[in-house]
């Protein structure tokens, strides 16, 4: 007979109303399917739906509903592992996802979070986000420190095994709906360097009407960077040069928002003009 792994990590997953269901099932089930132990802590964000039967799942209640951020730190809270793992409850987990993240880990032990790819639902190719060339930009923590703090480049959802007291330390998510983890994100690689792997880790899927899709305008996102400035200003952990950096920071934080608009904007009418050549 042999002796179990250790539990080591959490997957913390905020559910309410169409994040019920239809891929729930799913995702839960990718997730024991993996070939090392995990703690499954699902947040209720005082969904109207009712939850499947969650055997083996640790279940709390939010005390209303409250922003996604929110009810992640509240998962966060009830973490009682040393590695935390931030999940949507739509997306499926690769098989031997787990393992991989914490070997990474406990091999590198001075790397605070570590991430795989995401594979794109749709197409079944590697997701364009994070870009390519996030593997480089990792080996310089201070540089992909700032360049995160300016426009989200490491992903903190998804794939993505963090420790838990960086995590805490860092303060967890802003009480945002959307872009509430790209506070935590900033905050986190002022504290250490983080890790990047191209093995495929997670199916991500983008559905209509999800938060990414009502939040990621231009309000949404100026919103977003305010929460990382603000908390950059606010955490002891942030360099102090860079706190007397902010003004710059939101200066390019702003062209990174206008560069994204006109972008989507190109992208929607070659889509248009290619669709008008096809017909």
């Amino acid at each position: 007979m042999t002796d179990e792994p250790p539990l080591r990590t959490t997957i913390v997953i905020p559910v309410w109303d169409s994040y019920v269901a239809p891929h729930f099932t799913a995702a839960l089930e990718s997730i024991r399917g993996q070939d090392v132990p995990v703690a499954v802590l699902v947040v209720d964000n005082a969904s109207e739906r009712p939850l499947p039967e969650l055997p083996g799942v640790r279940v709390i209640q939010t005390p209303g509903r409250v922003s996604l951020g929110a009810a992640r730190n509240l998962g966060l809270a009830h973490t009682e592992t040393e590695l935390v793992l931030f999940a949507d409850a739509d997306d499926i987990l690769l098989p031997g996802a787990i393992s991989r993240l914490q070997q990474e880990l406990e091999a590198r032990p001075e790397l605070i979070a570590f991430a795989l790819a995401f594979v794109d639902s749709d197409t079944g190719a590697r997701h364009r986000w994070p870009r390519p060339w996030i593997g480089r930009l990792v080996r310089f923590p201070r540089l992909a420190a700032l360049v995160n703090a300016v426009w989200a480049v490491y992903p903190i959802t998804g794939p993505v095994l963090i420790r838990t007291a960086a995590a805490r330390a860092a303060g967890g998510h802003a009480d945002l709906d959307n872009g509430d983890a790209r506070c935590l994100g900033a905050a986190l690689l002022f504290r250490g360097p983080v890790g990047w792997s191209e093995q495929p880790g997670w199916v991500y899927h983008q559905r209509p009407g999800s938060n990414l899709d009502r939040f990621s305008g231009a309000a949404g996102i100026m919103a977003s960077n305010r929460s990382v400035r603000a908390r950059l200003r606010e955490d002891p952990g942030a360099p102090r040069w860079l706190v007397s950096m902010l003004p710059l920071v939101a200066a390019a934080q702003d062209a990174a928002v206008a560069a994204h608009l006109v972008l989507a904007v190109l992208r929607r009418v070659a889509r248009a003009r290619s669709g008008r050549e096809r017909a």
